[in-house]
């Protein structure tokens, strides 16, 4: 995930994690258990994501409204109940808005959103929110919008800090390429790739980012680019001595056991800090299926997941069979935890077509906890809300069901279906007048082209 348009706004913070690097080349710091951290460039991260119990997940909230398993709760308010206008108490991390009902927008980076109000009032979420204009959010109409502070989850956020800087400061914190020489630069950067499975590192990410977030008014640190099975890195030199990690530079189980150790470790240490904070990494199933073990690992040990494959695989073409339907339960069962799941919908042109098949997968498992943001490849940092997305659905009557060659789910006021499949389908509409998302009336009818879905809004109560 590129984001280099907030290099200069995080030049105060690199200069933090410099003195936080010399303050622990001096003995400071404490005991974790994997990671590094961030604020730079990247490139989308491509791993799995699952979901596991927590018995620190937080509420999503419930509703009260209709659902296929007769659930019920009541509303958070968004992330605390307090009324507090300046975010989640002190003493717990964020609760997520209850998103039930209707269709949910998020934002993804905000730094070149001219209206930070105008973009608060109808986002749930901020991947990567500018310090700068946090006040702004929490003097807006939504002043409990949950915001994110992003890092890098694995490497050094400076680029200008290169191998010779690290093996003067902490040599022994590099991670190298299996020829024992080269670092495992992660995909598409340049940055100093590090060993999240040393508990100086996690320390390091603490004090240099997660801790002044804390201070400056964030609920989250975003964590970008976690993944499992490693991306080529094999080992580190500890005191001049070549240390083997990994036996492999991809597929070692061990990196996936230090990749949720890590999270684990970030997380535990975030919630303890005196304005707790929440966890929510980029990470992606990856063609893993929702219940491998290192999958709900992951899940347990966070407070949410940001997927930017998700439906439309990060640019590359729409989702479709099993991988959809993977995708859907993986949604589902994140919320199940208590977290939430906000998935970011890349496309090569933004057009109705688009937007509908995104919005109508993404409405198969919303339940308390997740938003949509559809945009072209990369192209973050505007308000990309859309008028679409304040359709007046409701909540769902029930489960997404399979339904004459395609998935369908039923809202109040409202019907998603979707056709993950490889062929064309056409659905018999039930009775009643019903439009699409532009006001057209639908007949008895509809096709659906593979890799293509619709929302149509009833003009009476469905359920």
């Amino acid at each position: 995930m590129h984001r280099t348009s907030r290099a200069l706004a995080r030049l105060p913070r690199l200069l933090g994690v410099v003195s936080a690097v010399l303050w622990l080349a001096c003995g400071g710091g404490s005991s974790g258990s994997t990671a590094d951290a961030g604020g730079s460039s990247g490139s989308s991260g491509s791993s799995d994501a699952g979901g596991a119990t927590d018995s620190g997940a937080h509420d999503a909230g419930g509703g009260g409204t209709k659902d296929g398993a007769g659930e019920s709760g009541s509303s958070s308010g968004g992330p605390d109940a307090s009324g507090d206008a300046s975010g989640p108490d002190a003493g717990s991390p964020p609760f997520w808005e209850d998103t039930y009902d209707g269709i949910h927008y998020f934002q993804t980076f905000d730094s070149a959103v001219s209206d930070i109000a105008g973009e608060a009032s109808h986002a749930v979420f901020v991947w990567g929110a500018d310090q700068g204009s946090i006040a702004a959010y929490r003097s807006s109409s939504n002043p409990k919008i949950v915001l994110s502070d992003y890092m890098p989850w694995a490497y050094d956020p400076d680029a200008s800090h290169d191998l010779a800087y690290w093996k003067n400061l902490h040599p022994d914190w590099v991670l190298y390429q299996c020829d024992e020489t080269t670092p495992a630069y992660y995909p598409g950067t340049t940055n100093m790739p590090l060993d999240i499975s040393n508990p100086a590192v996690v320390a390091w990410q603490i004090q240099t980012v997660a801790t002044p977030a804390s201070s400056q008014g964030y609920d989250m640190i975003a964590a970008d680019e976690l993944q499992l099975g490693g991306w080529g890195g094999c080992g580190v030199y500890a005191n001049g001595q070549w240390k083997a990690l990994y036996s492999a530079g991809t597929g070692d189980p061990k990196a996936d056991a230090d990749a949720v150790a890590w999270a684990k470790a970030f997380r535990d240490a975030a919630h303890a800090l005196p304005h707790p904070m929440g966890l929510i990494p980029n990470f992606q199933l990856g063609g893993s299926s929702p219940t491998d073990p290192s999958v709900l690992g992951v899940v347990a040990n966070t407070d949410g997941i940001l997927d930017e494959c998700s439906f439309t695989q990060c640019g590359s073409g729409h989702a479709s069979g099993q991988t959809w339907l993977d995708l859907v339960s993986f949604a589902e069962y994140v919320q199940q935890q208590g977290k939430a799941y906000m998935a970011i919908d890349e496309v090569a042109t933004v057009n109705d077509a688009e937007v509908e098949w995104a919005l109508a997968s993404y409405l198969m498992s919303k339940e308390h906890a997740s938003g949509i943001f559809v945009s072209g490849v990369q192209q973050y940092g505007s308000d990309l809300w859309r008028s679409e997305y304040g359709a007046a659905i409701g909540p769902p009557c029930g489960a997404m069901q399979p339904a004459q060659g395609a998935y369908a789910r039923t809202f109040e006021h409202a019907i998603a279906i979707a056709n993950p499949g490889k062929a064309s389908v056409t659905f018999t509409l039930p009775g009643g007048k019903l439009t699409d998302l532009h006001g057209a009336v639908q007949g008895a009818t509809i096709t659906l082209v593979a890799g293509s879905g619709v929302v149509l809004l009833a003009s009476s109560p469905q359920c």
